[in-house]
């Protein structure tokens, strides 16, 4: 009686540990082994004024390109901590060529709190702190009593929200990203970013 009690539960306990496996193999909710990845983004990164007297006088809003990587750790399906590093990528002229602006790079941090919607896809917030460094060169500076050329750096509180795809029901692999974040918000002046990128998981 004892030997049967031993096999039917031994049984019970290997069937359970082979569903229990199924469902951790396939269910995103489910599978929540940490791991790492690094990946390689483009953004359209623009400025866009907020004060009155500038966008009634002039109509100006610089727009830059921008290559750069990400870093992350993901401990759980449900959070992504990442920092990020890009650089410029050429200039945009404004006032017929007067003004030529630049965004030379940028660096931040970010929690990425997630919410898996299939095997395949998740939604992310992305919240953190973004710092940025710009300069604008123009002839007509020195007329006013300006240097030639000036840089400055900004930082803020930045947020924004993505969608990533990729296949979570294993470990690694290479998913693909699109986010629209606001980099940086001031009562005078906005810059957001529209960025695209990839990612390889391991």
């Amino acid at each position: 009686m004892m030997i049967r009690s031993l096999m039917a539960a031994s049984c019970l306990f290997v069937a359970a540990g082979a569903q229990a496996q199924q469902l951790s193999s396939t269910s995103p909710y489910l599978y929540a082994q940490p791991e790492f990845y690094v990946g390689l983004n483009y953004a359209q990164v623009s400025l866009d004024f907020e004060m009155d007297e500038i966008k009634d006088v002039l109509d100006i809003s610089p727009d830059w390109n921008s290559v750069g990587l990400n870093f992350g750790y993901q401990p759980s399906p449900y959070l992504a901590l990442e920092a990020r590093y890009g650089r410029g990528v050429g200039s945009d002229d404004l006032l017929d060529g007067a003004v030529d602006t630049k965004m030379k790079h940028y660096f931040g941090i970010y929690a990425l709190p997630q919410i898996p919607i299939q095997d395949f896809m998740s939604v992310y917030g992305l919240l953190g702190w973004t710092k940025a460094k710009f300069e604008i060169k123009s002839a007509l500076f020195p007329d006013y009593g300006l240097p030639y050329k000036m840089s400055d750096s900004e930082d803020d509180f930045s947020y924004g929200i993505g969608m990533r795809f990729k296949d979570k029901s294993h470990v690694g692999g290479v998913g693909f990203f699109v986010e629209y974040a606001r980099l940086i918000d001031r009562s005078d002046y906005d810059i957001d970013s529209l960025m695209l990128g990839l990612s390889w998981h391991f």
